[in-house]
């Protein structure tokens, strides 16, 4: 179990720590688009429909990194005073009730999107040169699941802590 626990969190350390320079397109981007609309009042439809792309592609691929470092958002006032056992059944519990079934649904939901615009050829019509959205889509679809591999490897770790009472790594 240590080696599958171990390869979940490297995949999501890389893709992580790999994906954040999206950001750079995305500043790149934004500037491009600010400098075409007020500078040369040469506005696109090309470039705001790619900071939307980067954007999705940088929020998802990184939602398993962030849920590997335990940064996600949650309510500290009294979670942290409690003992690390107690806090570690709040996360077996709140992972049971909300964060599986809705990455669950999730992944399910974004891996059928997925296929069907790869089947279909889906394309955007947001803008004059209609791309293809299957790759955005798997993208989404990656990070989902990613951020499931996360899910289920945080909570094998809380329950081994919860039952055991010590760390499993």
């Amino acid at each position: 179990m240590k080696k599958i626990l171990k390869a979940i969190d490297t995949i999501n350390d890389f893709t992580g720590k790999t994906v954040k320079w999206v950001v750079v397109l995305i500043m790149v981007t934004i500037t491009t688009e600010v400098a075409l609309r007020y500078i040369f009042s040469s506005p696109t439809s090309v470039l705001p429909e790619l900071m939307m792309m980067f954007g999705a592609a940088l929020y998802t691929l990184g939602w398993g990194y962030v849920h590997r470092l335990r940064r996600h958002v949650r309510v500290d006032i009294f979670y942290l005073s409690l003992p690390t056992r107690w806090q570690a059944g709040i996360d077996v519990v709140a992972t049971l009730i909300w964060l599986l079934p809705m990455v669950a649904s999730l992944v399910f939901v974004s891996v059928g999107w997925a296929y069907r615009s790869f089947v279909v050829e889906e394309r955007s019509s947001f803008s004059y040169w209609f791309p293809l959205l299957w790759p955005i889509r798997t993208v989404v679809s990656v990070g989902m699941i990613l951020l499931a591999l996360q899910a289920l490897a945080q909570f094998y770790r809380d329950l081994y802590l919860l039952v055991r009472n010590k760390a499993y790594d």
